[in-house]
């Protein structure tokens, strides 16, 4: 089980990045791993929706389904992606700093098959791939997203 812990100071307010990061169609905005997504669920996106994903992890592209965990207004927002033999948890936390936000970002991976014998080199590349993530999650929020 990969378990990482990631956070990142963004300077607007509070509900325009909780507003930003938990519509899911702006994920691939920010979110390296994810190419599209498109809602299967019928309704209104809320916790509980669905979305088909298309993704890209260690060099292979990877489909699988997205569905919103979480979902509560300037607090938290979370993501369950099952995509291949690999089963992610992200869990956003927003809370106020001074005039910006603290994003902190809960990351947790149940890697199978071919993954589970690489789940040391995953470690490492979800750690970078998090970190980046983050970084553009603030350029793209303070350049005006």
């Amino acid at each position: 089980m990969i378990n990482l812990d990631f956070g990142v100071l963004i300077d607007r307010p509070m509900k325009d990045v909780f507003t930003f990061v938990s519509n899911p169609n702006n994920m691939s905005k920010w979110n390296s791993a994810v190419v599209s997504l498109e809602q299967v669920s019928s309704g209104a996106v809320g916790v509980g929706s669905k979305f088909k994903t298309v993704g890209e992890m260690m060099g292979r592209r990877i489909e699988g389904e997205m569905q919103i965990t979480a979902h509560e207004p300037d607090t938290k927002c979370g993501f369950q992606v099952n995509a291949g033999p690999m089963q992610v948890n992200l869990t956003l936390s927003f809370k106020t700093v001074g005039t910006g936000t603290k994003v902190s970002l809960n990351a947790q991976g149940n890697p199978g098959g071919i993954f589970k014998l690489a789940e040391g080199v995953m470690t490492g590349q979800i750690k970078s791939m998090m970190e980046g993530n983050l970084a553009r999650l603030k350029d793209a929020l303070e350049k005006g997203a």
